[in-house]
């Protein structure tokens, strides 16, 4: 029997159901000036991801947004949504201050972190914007935040989703999950 922590919790009576279309990406930091240097990122960054975005993203489809979204300054974030298909869920990485109310007037629900749900009746998910160690057994962990650095923190069930390891694009749940289902 799975503990309650992993039973799954609705986000923000938003009435999302998460599933194998779902889209997941995390730590695109538009507007941070310095993070193409701190991750080595190509030159043309926030190009290449937003074209990606748009490229596999359809209008109307389920985005979950693991975290540090955007920076700098509100009316950046303001212009940046409506560029953006898909309709867009954020748990709110370390960089994402601003309010609720900001959020929602972009159209962006937000989910609280971390957010579970029993995904078969062998597979748990747990979906953070920072690693959680230690995991239970039957667990997988979906995040972001450590970028490509590599951390100490995280295992074999650790799925990091951060934009730099996963070709600066998003990705459908049951694509990252289908070399893990059936551990």
């Amino acid at each position: 029997m799975n503990p309650p922590a992993f039973q799954q919790q609705p986000i923000e009576s938003s009435g999302i159901d998460l599933d194998d279309s779902t889209w997941l990406i995390a730590d695109t930091h538009f507007f941070h000036a310095n993070i193409g240097q701190y991750c080595n990122r190509p030159d043309g960054w926030q190009d290449l991801i937003i074209e990606n975005w748009n490229r596999f993203i359809q209008p109307g489809e389920v985005v979950f947004h693991l975290g540090d979204l955007a920076l700098g300054q509100k009316e950046d974030t303001e212009a940046l949504a409506p560029l953006l298909n898909g309709k867009l869920y954020l748990m709110r990485g370390n960089h994402d201050r601003r309010s609720k109310a900001f959020y929602a007037n972009l159209g962006i629900m937000l989910v609280k972190d971390p957010y579970s749900m029993i995904y078969s009746s062998d597979q748990s998910l747990i979906f953070s914007h920072r690693p959680i160690s230690p995991l239970e057994p039957g667990v997988l962990n979906l995040h972001g935040h450590i970028h490509n650095n590599p951390s100490p923190d995280v295992g074999p069930h650790h799925i990091n989703l951060s934009v730099e390891v996963r070709e600066y694009r998003p990705w459908r749940l049951g694509d990252i999950l289908r070399p893990y289902v059936g551990e």
